[in-house]
């Protein structure tokens, strides 16, 4: 029986050849390489892929500024002060006509119970922290992330051919010859 994961539908049959085959797109080079290791040929022929290497490659840490990031801090709300809001559960956000009596009443007790970690603000929203400190200590850049090439297990080529497919259609991606 077929494992269902390892079906893939393609273009062209896995028997089809494509040593002398001008690869125009990386769908088609995608494509090629995929169908080269499921049929068990050779992805260097193909691709000019370099499977099973020792090879490392280095990923250079980027200079980032914590101003670039300032849109997207969030601020934490300032609860040392306790609030002094009292909660109405009588109020038309909490009694509901469509519920029994007796469902109406645990939903008020379940509320009573977590009152301690409601915020009662007008907007929902609390307001902004003063301020967050955060010490971290470097020396000097980081080292680059360096690891080994692995191959992907066959089981998991299908999803990873047809999630990198989707990609090189959308343009998100593209081949590139750079280690």
């Amino acid at each position: 029986m077929d494992d269902p994961e390892t079906d893939v539908a393609t273009v062209r049959s896995p028997a089809e050849s494509t040593a002398g085959r001008h690869i125009e797109s990386d769908g088609e080079c995608l494509e090629a390489v995929f169908v080269s290791v499921m049929t068990g040929g050779d992805p260097e022929a193909v691709a000019d892929a370099d499977w099973g290497t020792t090879e490392t490659a280095e990923h250079l840490p980027h200079e980032i500024e914590l101003t670039d990031h300032a849109h997207e801090l969030a601020f934490l709300p300032d609860l040392t002060e306790p609030s002094s809001t009292t909660l109405d559960y009588s109020g038309p956000n909490v009694q509901n006509n469509d519920l029994q009596t007796d469902q109406q009443a645990k939903l008020v007790t379940v509320l009573q119970r977590h009152e301690d970690i409601m915020i009662a603000s007008g907007n929902v929203l609390p307001p902004p922290a003063y301020g967050v400190v955060c010490d971290i200590v470097v020396q000097g850049p980081p080292p680059p992330i360096k690891q080994k090439a692995r191959r992907t297990p066959l089981r998991f080529l299908g999803k990873l051919y047809e999630l990198l497919e989707g990609l090189l259609t959308a343009k998100l991606v593209s081949f590139s010859d750079s280690p």
